[in-house]
């Protein structure tokens, strides 16, 4: 046994080791949005394909033009040196710094047009046109003032970059472009730093950003360099910058809640190995939680990295709990404390875990996570707490609750009306405060930003120093070739431009000219072919105009382009770094397909306002997506808003059917959900007061703080309870213990306020207050309520259901359950049905709790009062009685049960009785199977008749009559009524054979005797029979032994008849019937089926 629990705790070890390996920072926000929205996949599709995981970009901001371009310039420099860390970097346009790179996109901007616009060139670049042309470039050259014409003829003398309309906005200008790189003013640029190698991971992530911070900081120290300030964002900062968000947030809140649990519980304990022992267990808890949760999910997200606070918050009440009861209960065993509070703990865990698992459904993947790994955290915590915590600490118990309840032995429960005073005042004031303000709802994504970030910070200075208008929006278009995304954008553009024209956007522009239209290049081939050809008399006419060499090398390039394509097989594109790095921006090539970038400006960024969305209902659905952020912010919330009613209303159903089995109170349900509508009240005007308002997140915190909240209505109301309405009593006890517990949630709640992620921090500050308010009403207020409008019917309620519930058989014992049984003994067979039946009993020991306490209580007389003794004879009874239940539905089913009869013993005293021509009363308790009785005699050649009451239902009497009249057994149902029983008189004193169950009687026929030295009501029935027909009462017992049912005939019960006219003589001559049968069921103790209540109370003893 110790080899197999050493090598399960190595498993387990090894497998939360495996499960926190596995375990990694999800710094993807996208990550935390559901994915079948429209504009999260257009969001995720630009995150793939446009926004470079490995460009850094760097912002530098100065005084005056001059002092950013020579800090961009020196810093671009010192960079260019690190060549194992960046592959490129630029810090002006690239054909700028290698115009002759331009040209191949230049030649194939030209090529991808029309052939009839493409021809033209044909006649510009004829042979005798060529003079005049360079003649004329050299006339501007000499004369024009203009900066833009003199650069571009320098290196163009021929035009080609005067690209037609259509595409002259996608072609690089030379001494233009410097827009995307700096402000109007030149105060402001941007420097693009890209990674040498893929930056797989934050921590890689990190490790380079440093680097390249370390080489900023090389740069800044050089002498030319000006005072500017340098900022940085992009793919590789927002990473770096959010995985130690998150690291620090993990440390925060962990740090912070541990301490408020140390400080809060040394202030109420002042305790150290109760301290000490209870945060051990946190951090296996905490430990256990990771593990699973890496072992299941693999990564955490920025969000549900707050789960560690809150399950530690959560985690610490369950050890709180368990602790006070063992303090108030000192002398008591911890088994009994654990079973005094196991049910208020169970029920509160439930729900808790139920409240987060249903965060699943509220349609943010990112508070789904959160919500799963809380609710697991939630569920081990209970067990572990229940498990492990008290019993390292039973010694010290005593002692700590003897200084403990020093001062508050005699505390009384005193009427007041604060708590009605209080309520009255918390009613009105949140009502005049809702009356006037009302919590506003936030359309905007700002609560899935950081609160604090450099990197969001140089993105909105590139955004207002940048970009001139409204921030756009992302239009991307998706084809799976360059046929079907030119046509895709062909469809979009008229959309756009209807749009444009009747004012619903400012601005559009699509990368369509940049679209192979291979159509057109198959055409063109043949014309570029012919123009590549002119390339020798081009250069010769440019040398005779008087052109350098260099003046000629871009018209040489464009040519020279031309000259590859002609050759190549459409669609041709262009591959230098010039073309990559503007293609880049607007196409993406895929093994699935190709994907395009358009902007669209809108009037508004507001999302709400709905002409800001009314025109993108034209754009065709297939391939492509409209997305930005300020959209995608009121599109998610529909989402939330749609999907919090799947949270909300599971979470009510969840909550109601927990307290209903934690109360079985109507009143006390009740009472739960108005404390909770009652703190939902109060939150609302506390949020309208202080100008919080609803975001994508926090509107989660409603199911949440139905779940965790109800949790103090539960052991508020059970606490009443257990001191029979003391409300002093109860706070001393369960509520001081919830003022702790309550202090610690608040605690692993508030401790997220002071995350950097926004929607975190709002989530962690509403449930931090929703908690303290719920914990004020609960403890504070309900037990006003409790007083005034349910202990009474609490106590009654409880005291009469739960006697009329344990007193009345399961709500298994029905004729549906057994019809099932019969169809499912007939359908598997027995080997099978058995360790079934076996699974089902074991899972009832569990669920079953009070049932179980019957059946312990039941058992422990005859196991002279050693409760571990009942407990396990109960488990066997349980196992037993999973057997007995198959054997009898095969049984009554009409299967054969001939292979189940065993040996018979005592057959001789039967025999005797029958051949003195008397009637045989067979008397028999509930032990073993005695239903095989009758087929035990029917094969013996004897007909049985057997007494029983009525079953559940007319339905169900019917169907156990049918069923042993297939053996050839008559069933005579009795009830209340004593002429019943003259039937059963004529048959005895006819010699016929009748059984009868003398135990669990029903009220008329019951007397009290004494079993095992207990008050036990038995049939007198039996007296009353051999008193008027002379019958030989024999007892039966009929246990299962060696895998059959064996059939015991006891000696009979000699009596007088005429003294049995006597009503003490009966109940004298019963008490001898069940002094028979004490042996039989001590023997087979397992097999003694009673699952009500069967022992009466003891009468109090005299003075």
């Amino acid at each position: 046994m110790r080899v197999t629990r050493f090598l399960f705790a190595i498993g387990l070890a090894a497998l939360a080791v495996f499960g926190l390996l596995r375990l990694h920072f999800d710094v993807e926000v996208l990550n935390l949005l559901p994915s079948e929205l429209p504009a999260v996949q257009g969001l995720r599709i630009h995150q793939e394909h446009f926004a470079d995981a490995r460009e850094l970009i760097l912002t530098i901001q100065a005084e005056n033009p001059d002092h950013a371009e020579l800090a961009a310039s020196l810093i671009a420099e010192q960079l260019r040196l690190a060549t194992n860390l960046v592959s490129q970097v630029l810090w002006q346009p690239p054909w700028q710094e290698h115009p002759g790179l331009a040209a191949e996109l230049i030649a194939w901007l030209w090529f991808n047009q029309p052939p009839e616009t493409f021809s033209q060139l044909t006649n510009r670049l004829a042979p005798d046109h060529l003079e005049n042309a360079f003649a004329a470039a050299r006339h501007t050259l000499t004369t024009s003032l203009s900066p833009a014409d003199i650069a571009r003829l320098t290196y163009d003398p021929l035009g080609l970059t005067q690209l037609p309309d259509a595409v002259a906005g996608a072609a690089p200008q030379f001494g233009e472009g410097q827009e995307v790189f700096s402000s109007t003013d030149g105060t402001f640029r941007i420097v693009f730093v890209h990674a040498a190698y893929p930056l797989s991971s934050y921590v890689e992530s990190r490790r380079w950003l440093a680097a390249v911070q370390e080489h900023v900081n090389r740069a800044r120290a050089l002498p030319d360099m000006p005072d500017v300030e340098i900022g940085c964002t992009g793919g590789p900062a927002f990473v770096a910058e959010i995985s130690s968000s998150m690291q620090g947030d993990l440390t925060k809140s962990v740090g912070g809640t541990m301490i408020v649990i140390v400080l809060l519980f040394w202030w109420a304990h002042r305790r150290v190995m109760p301290l000490l022992w209870l945060l051990v267990l946190l951090a296996v808890i905490l430990a256990g939680t990771l593990a699973i949760g890496g072992l299941l999910l693999g990564n955490i997200n920025v969000v549900s990295i707050g789960f560690a606070a809150i399950l530690l918050g959560l985690a610490v009440d369950y050890a709180l709990v368990l602790y006070h009861e063992a303090l108030d209960t000192p002398d008591a065993p911890v088994s009994t404390v654990r079973r005094t509070v196991v049910r208020s703990i169970a029920w509160s865990a439930v729900t808790t875990a139920a409240a987060f698992s249903m965060l699943n459904f509220g349609g943010l993947p990112g508070l789904a996570q959160l919500g799963s790994l809380v609710a697991i955290g939630v569920v081990l915590a209970s067990i572990v707490m229940l498990s492990w915590y008290l019993p390292p600490l039973a010694g010290r118990l005593k002692q700590h609750s003897a200084a403990r309840n020093k001062d508050s032995d005699h505390a009384t429960a005193k009427r007041s009306i604060a708590p009605w005073i209080a309520t009255a005042t918390v009613a009105a004031v949140s009502i005049l405060v809702l009356a006037f303000e009302r919590p506003v709802l936030d359309h905007t994504t700002s609560s899935l930003r950081p609160r604090h970030s450099g990197a969001y910070t140089a993105m909105e200075q590139i955004q207002s120093n940048l970009v001139s208008r409204a921030e756009p929006d992302w239009l991307l278009v998706s084809g799976t070739d360059e046929s079907r995304l030119a046509a895709r954008l062909d469809a979009v553009k008229p959309v756009l431009a209807r749009a444009l024209d009747r004012n619903e956007i400012v601005g559009f522009s699509l990368p369509d000219a940049l679209v192979p239209r291979i159509e057109h290049q198959r055409a063109n081939q043949s014309i570029a072919a012919v123009l590549a050809d002119r390339r020798d008399a081009i250069h010769r006419a440019a040398t005779a105009a008087g052109f350098t060499e260099d003046a000629t090398v871009f018209t040489r390039n464009i040519l020279d382009a031309w000259r590859r394509a002609a050759e190549s097989t459409p669609p041709f594109w262009p591959t230098n770094a010039v073309s990559d790095w503007i293609l880049d921006k607007a196409l993406v090539r895929t093994t699935n397909g190709i994907f395009a970038l358009g902007l669209v400006t809108s009037l508004t960024n507001n999302p709400a306002d709905p002409n800001a969305s009314s025109w993108t209902r034209d754009l065709p659905r297939e391939g492509v997506w409209l997305a930005g952020w300020q959209r995608i912010g009121s599109d998610l919330l529909d989402v939330v808003k749609r999907d919090l009613w799947r949270v909300v209303i599971p979470v009510f159903l969840i909550v109601f059917v927990s307290l209903w089995f934690a109360f079985r109170s109507l009143r006390e349900v009740l009472l739960s959900f108005a404390t909770l509508l009652f703190s939902g009240l109060a939150l609302s005007a506390l949020m309208a007061f202080t100008g919080w308002s609803w975001n994508l997140l926090n509107m989660l915190a409603v199911p949440l703080l139905f779940g965790v909240g109800v949790d103090y209505t539960i052991h508020m109301q059970l606490a009443l309870r257990r001191h029979n309405g003391n409300i002093a009593a109860a706070r001393r006890t369960t509520g001081r213990a919830l003022f702790l517990c309550a202090g610690t949630t608040i605690a692993g709640f508030g401790s997220n306020a002071l995350s950097n992620n926004a929607g975190l921090a709002s989530l962690g500050l509403v449930c931090a207050s929703g908690i303290a308010i719920a914990f004020f009403s609960a403890v504070f207020l309900l037990p006003a309520w409790w007083r005034a409008f349910a202990s009474r019917g609490a106590r009654a309620e409880q005291s009469s259901s739960r006697r009329q519930t344990l007193s009345a058989p399961s709500s298994l014992y029905r004729p549906e359950f057994w019809r099932l049984g019969f169809f499912v003994v007939r359908l598997i067979p027995r080997f099978l049905c058995v360790p079934l039946a076996r699974c089902f009993a074991l899972a009832y020991w569990v669920l079953a709790r009070e049932r179980r306490e019957v059946v312990i209580e039941n058992l422990l007389p005859p196991c002279n009062g050693d409760r571990a003794a009942a407990v396990r004879t109960a488990r066997s009874l349980y196992r037993q009685f999973a057997i007995k239940i198959i054997d009898l539905w095969r049984y009554e089913a009409g299967l054969s049960v001939l292979d189940l009869l065993g040996e018979g013993e005592g057959w001789e005293h039967f025999t005797r009785a029958r051949a003195a021509g008397q009637g045989i009363l067979l008397v028999t308790p509930h032990l073993g199977n005695w239903e095989f009785g009758g087929p035990w005699l029917t094969r013996h050649g004897v007909t049985l008749q057997v007494v029983t009451l009525a079953e559940p239902g007319e339905d169900f009497t019917e169907l156990r009559k049918a069923s042993r009249a297939r053996w050839n057994i008559e069933t005579l149902v009795v009830g209340s009524d004593p002429f019943a029983f003259l039937e059963i008189i004529k048959s005895l004193e006819s010699g016929a054979t009748v059984a009868l169950l003398m135990d669990r009687p029903p009220a008329p026929t019951a007397v009290t005797v004494e079993l095992f030295g207990r008050p036990f009501p038995a049939s007198i029935a039996v007296a009353e029979l051999a008193r008027a027909t002379g019958c030989v009462v024999l007892p039966v017992i009929l246990p299962r032994v060696n895998n059959a049912y064996a059939a015991k005939i006891l000696p009979p019960i000699a009596y007088d008849r005429a003294a049995l006219r006597d009503r003490a003589a009966r109940e004298q001559f019963t008490q001898q019937i069940a002094r028979a049968f004490e042996p039989a069921i001590r023997e087979y103790l397992d097999q003694w089926y009673h699952f009500v209540p069967i022992w009466r109370p003891q009468p109090n003893p005299g003075p």
